[in-house]
């Protein structure tokens, strides 16, 4: 199960708690606040967690001759690697930038 998978099922719970204590009634803060702690915190995880960290200026960085279409951005890619670390770089290929087909 991704994580998405899980962030969404945490929400699905929540929303049920919160119709669980408006039909029987509030009994406090307390839940909801650290419900919504708990999302915050995961969604913030997981958009910190899909930045690139490749560091391209040390290494040797070696086209492997893959290429293949960003399915998000329509971007044509291509990748590189690093035999010293065993690192991957996906770049655009110029002149594909912001091009959706």
């Amino acid at each position: 199960m991704t994580l998405r998978n899980v962030i969404i099922a945490l929400c699905g719970l929540f929303v049920v708690a919160a119709l669980v204590q408006l039909v029987y009634g509030w009994f406090g803060w307390l839940p909801v606040g650290i419900e919504a702690a708990v999302v915050l915190a995961l969604v913030i995880f997981e958009r910190s967690r899909y930045q690139p960290k490749v560091d391209r200026s040390s290494g040797e960085w070696r086209a492997t001759g893959e290429r293949f279409e960003d399915p998000t951005t329509g971007e044509k890619m291509e990748v590189f690697s690093n035999p010293q670390t065993g690192e991957r770089d996906y770049r655009p290929i110029e002149g594909t930038a912001g091009r959706v087909s």
